[in-house]
């Protein structure tokens, strides 16, 4: 595991706290989940575009 530190704009971070809360689950969590899904989502597309 790495430390990664990040700086939020107030509104951003409470909306990231508010869907992790919905969702039972550690800010953490979510933002690692959210950058698990966006690199799925990269990793299909450049499937995608080499299929093309």
């Amino acid at each position: 595991m790495v430390k990664v530190s990040l700086d939020l704009e107030e509104n951003l971070h409470k909306a990231i706290r508010k869907k992790a809360i919905d969702k039972g689950i550690t800010m953490k969590a979510y933002i690692v989940e959210l950058i698990e899904k966006g690199k799925k989502v990269e990793e299909s597309e450049g499937i995608e575009e080499t299929e093309e």
